[in-house]
C-alpha cells in the first residue's frame, strides 16, 4: 500500500496540496490503493485552498474555432514574456458579489494564447497564474462584442522574493514487507510577481495562428 502527500510552506504558512486521486479496488476482501500523479504547483496564495475544485471542471475551455460562433464573443489573454504560464481566470458575479472560476489549467497554452468564449456584454475578469507566486492578480473590465476578439495583455512585475519550502511525505511498504514513512523537504528562493492587464480594442475574429501576438 502506497500513498503520497505533498505540502507547501510559503512564508511560514502550511498549505496542503490535495491534487492527487486515490482509486479503491476491492477483490476477495483485500484492498489496495493506487495513487495517481500528484500536483505540486505554486499558485497565488489565497487560491491554494481552492485547488481541490479543479476536479469538477471549469465553465469554459481554451477554444480556437475556425469561425466565431453565433452570439459569442472572445477574449485573448496573452503575456509579454513567459510562455510556460498556467492560467486561471475568474469572473465577477453581480448577483453573488463574488468571483467565480471560469478557467483553470496546469497546462500552458501551446501557442501562448488563452482564448475564452463569453456571451456578449460587460464582464469583469480577474487573472492569475498557478505556477507563479502572485502577490496581486490582474483585473480588467471588458465590453465583449459578438463575433469579435478582445485582446488582453497581462504583464508580470517582480515584487520581491520569498522562500518556498515543499515537503513530500511518502508512506508505503518496503521490499521486506515493512511499513514506513519518508519525508523529503526542499527550500528555494522564488520570485514574487504583481500582475496588471491592459485590453486592446476588439478586432474581427481570426484563428489564433493569425493573431499578431501568437507564438
Amino acid at each position: 500500500m502506497e500513498s503520497t502527500r505533498a505540502e507547501l510552506l510559503v512564508n511560514g504558512h502550511n498549505t496542503p496540496q490535495s491534487g492527487y486521486a486515490v482509486s479503491r479496488i476491492s477483490h476477495l476482501k483485500r484492498l489496495s490503493y493506487i495513487t495517481m500523479k500528484k500536483l505540486a504547483m505554486i499558485t497565488w496564495l489565497p487560491a491554494i485552498a481552492a485547488l481541490t475544485l479543479l476536479a469538477t471542471g471549469c465553465a469554459t475551455s481554451n477554444v480556437n474555432p475556425p469561425e466565431a460562433r453565433a452570439n459569442t464573443g472572445y477574449v485573448d489573454f496573452h503575456a509579454e514574456a513567459a510562455t510556460d504560464l498556467c492560467w486561471e481566470v475568474t469572473r465577477f458575479d453581480e448577483r453573488g458579489q463574488d468571483f467565480h472560476r471560469v478557467f483553470s489549467a496546469f497546462d500552458p497554452p501551446t501557442d501562448g494564447i488563452l482564448r475564452l468564449a463569453f456571451p456578449p456584454g460587460r464582464h469583469r475578469l480577474r487573472v492569475t497564474f498557478l505556477n507563479r507566486v502572485i502577490t496581486q492578480p490582474a483585473e480588467v473590465e471588458l465590453e465583449i462584442q459578438d463575433g469579435r476578439i478582445t485582446p488582453v495583455r497581462v504583464s508580470l512585475t517582480e515584487a520581491g522574493t520569498t522562500m518556498v519550502e515543499s515537503k513530500e511525505v511518502n508512506r508505503g511498504g518496503t521490499a521486506r514487507g515493512h511499513h514506513g514513512r519518508r519525508t523529503k523537504i526542499d527550500s528555494d528562493e522564488t520570485a514574487m510577481y504583481r500582475l496588471s492587464a491592459a485590453a486592446a480594442p476588439p478586432v474581427a475574429y481570426q484563428p489564433k495562428v493569425r493573431m499578431s501576438y501568437a507564438r
